[in-house]
């Protein structure tokens, strides 16, 4: 998936950080991700999960 992750787009279970403000948002099943809580801002980083380059466990 295409990095800053944007706002409404079907992600994997894992954790979104804000590329405003920072905040981290935790998915638990494959969603939808809303903007962001705090700014409103409409663009994620992937920081763990399944659309993670750093997830430790790329093939669950």
């Amino acid at each position: 998936m295409a990095e800053p992750v944007p706002a409404g787009s079907d992600v994997s279970a894992g954790t979104y950080r804000c590329t405003a403000c920072g905040y981290e948002l935790d998915v638990q099943s494959i969603e939808h991700l809303p903007p962001c809580p705090e700014c409103s801002n409409g663009s994620w980083e992937t920081e763990s999960g399944g659309d993670s380059v750093n997830d430790p466990y790329p093939d669950r």
